[in-house]
């Protein structure tokens, strides 16, 4: 399938704010996944970058006996892959949480539009000082939070990746998001998380609705929990 890019409603996206849309839009190529399916795999040959057209992924990387750390939660327009620019395999993997549709730029064609676009070179320098600022916090704040402030924290992540808030104030991540998936995110083990998790359950801070869905019942509680690091 083809999604055109200049009827794509994705604001954020990085190949869109370059000066050469006709000609990406021409050479990228876009297809489907369903939920849980990987988009590429740790150590596998890097083939190309990635834009989210539509759903959510999460990225992952599998350390000592297959513990997996989810690295970044993505949503619309956000950028895939491009952490292996430079190298021959992928340093991480990347799993859709829900069905999804993803542009795809081969490797070698998007170095290409790098050294000649600078707009597009420029803008990439940007994103990678800004994750870099982002992953330089997380690593900070991780090595100082007790376990209850890691599950807080990641929570909080999930919500400003994935929340809403409807006419009746309800906050809610909007993604399928399993109390694993979230505890892959405070970087804790399950066991962990499930104590802690279960506690702000009992003290009415949060709860699942009846799609499954986290819904946050005191947001100011959470992040007046961490908000020493913030």
């Amino acid at each position: 399938m083809e999604i055109d890019c200049n009827r794509c409603s994705n604001t954020n996206c990085l190949l869109k704010k370059s000066n050469i849309v006709a000609l990406i839009n021409s050479l990228k190529s876009t297809y489907k996944l369903k939920a849980e399916q990987f988009v590429f795999k740790e150590n596998f040959q890097f083939d190309g970058i990635y834009i989210i057209q539509s759903g959510k992924v999460k990225v992952v990387s599998f350390g000592y006996k297959n513990r997996v750390q989810t690295i970044r939660l993505t949503k619309n327009g956000d950028l895939l892959g491009y952490r292996a620019l430079g190298q021959n395999t992928f340093s991480n993997s990347a799993i859709t949480i829900e069905d999804s549709t993803l542009c795809f730029l081969e490797g070698e064609l998007f170095y290409e539009l790098l050294k000649k676009e600078n707009v597009l070179a420029y803008n990439l320098m940007l994103f990678y000082a800004e994750e870099l600022r982002i992953a330089e916090v997380r690593m900070k704040t991780l090595s100082q939070m007790t376990v209850n402030e890691k599950v807080i924290d990641a929570i909080l992540i999930a919500y400003n990746n994935y929340g809403t808030i409807d006419n009746n104030g309800i906050l809610e991540i909007d993604a399928d998001l399993s109390r694993v998936d979230i505890s892959e995110v405070a970087g804790i083990r399950s066991d962990q998380f499930i104590k802690v998790f279960s506690e702000l359950k009992n003290m009415g801070k949060i709860h699942f609705n009846k799609n499954k869905h986290l819904i946050i019942d005191d947001i100011e509680y959470l992040r007046d929990q961490v908000k020493i690091y913030r």
